[in-house]
Order: C-alpha cells, then structure tokens, then sequence
C-alpha cells in the first residue's frame, strides 16, 4: 500500500535577488510512497522538472480543495518536463518501485512565466488533450513528453507549430494530430476521435 507524504512550502528557501525563481529542489520519493508539494502563496507557477533516477515517476496535479485529478504525466528516465500548476492546485509526485527515485525541480511564478510565453512561445499552441473513454491512453510527443491520460481525464499541452502527436500501441505508434496555426489556444481535442480518424486513414 502506498503511502502519502506532504509537503506544504509558503516561500521558497532562496531567493535569486529580485526574480521569483529559485534555486534548484532536490526530492527523495520512498518506494511505494506518494509526495504531495504545495506552495498555497503562489496564485500559479511553471515547474521543470528532472527525473534522476532510473525509473519512471508519475506526476500529477490536483486541486487543493477536492483533491480531484487535473493533469496526470510520466516522467521517464533520465528526462525532464515542464508544467504548468494552476491556482488552488498542488503537484504529486508517485513512486510505484520497490526502489526510492529521486528529482529535482525549480519554479517560476505566475507572472514571470507570462512574460516569458509572450515573448518566446508565440509560435506554440497551448490546448487541452481529452481522454473521454473508460481506457488508459499512452501517447508519445517526440522530444517532449509522453503523458499517460487515465480514462475520463484531460491535459493540458503546449506545443510548437509542426509537432507531432502519437498514440502508443503495442508494437507502434500511430500519429493522431500534428499541430498547426488553425488550432487555437484552448481548444479541446477529443483523443477518441482523432484515434478513429488516424485508423481510418491508415
């Protein structure tokens, strides 16, 4: 069974002068145990995340109030991601090994992370992935991540014109969407759908 630590920080420990970035967090996750990190001052912050060990570690965002699941990803070995914590939510991370893993991870607050995606993330296209059946769906975004949406869930993604979207199958992977500029920021993507019309097209 697995067990669940908390871990609530009102303030980062070190401040880098000015900004709101901090230095760089190091996490243990004991085998079989759930870590949950809350920063309950922040309204929102962008997190990078490091997988160190030699394991993947899911991690997943939940909403402070009901605990209800928002973004649900794996982080595999050896790679690293970057994610977005809404408002009222917290990040945890979940260690299914007889084995301990170990991140690392720095945060930025909302606002600087505003800045940033005006000035650089122009191009990307920032919309949601929705898993509406009672199956757990496995995709592959090349040089990204490969999030694992259980069923009846959704996530959030921000991606570059061009980028290519795949669904895991056992012995291949099937392209379901490629991202262009007549996607608009927010739209919803049913993967069911785009499942059906990749098969059909194949």
């Amino acid at each position: 069974m697995k067990k669940l630590l908390f871990l609530t920080l009102l303030f980062p420990s070190i401040l880098l002068g000015q900004k709101f970035k901090i230095e760089k967090s190091h996490l243990i996750i004991p085998s079989k145990q759930i870590v949950r990190v809350d920063y309950p001052l922040y309204n929102g912050y962008s997190v990078k995340i490091w997988n160190k060990s030699n394991f993947e570690i899911d991690v997943s965002t939940h909403n402070r109030n009901t605990d209800s699941l928002s973004k649900n990803l794996v982080i595999e070995k050896k790679s690293s991601i970057q994610i977005t914590i809404d408002k009222a939510m917290y990040l945890q991370f979940t260690n299914r090994f007889l084995t301990s893993l170990k991140v690392e991870y720095t945060l930025e607050k909302e606002n600087l992370v505003i800045k940033k995606k005006r000035k650089v993330l122009t191009p990307q296209r920032a919309f949601y992935l929705e898993n509406n059946t009672s199956q757990i769906l496995q995709l592959h975004i090349p040089g990204v991540i490969n999030p694992k949406l259980n069923p009846f869930t959704r996530s959030g993604v921000d991606l570059q014109n061009g980028q290519k979207v795949y669904l895991k199958m056992r012995d291949e992977k099937l392209l379901i969407l490629t991202v262009t500029d007549r996607i608009s920021n927010g739209d919803r993507f049913d993967l069911a759908t785009l499942i059906n019309k990749a098969l059909n097209n194949k």
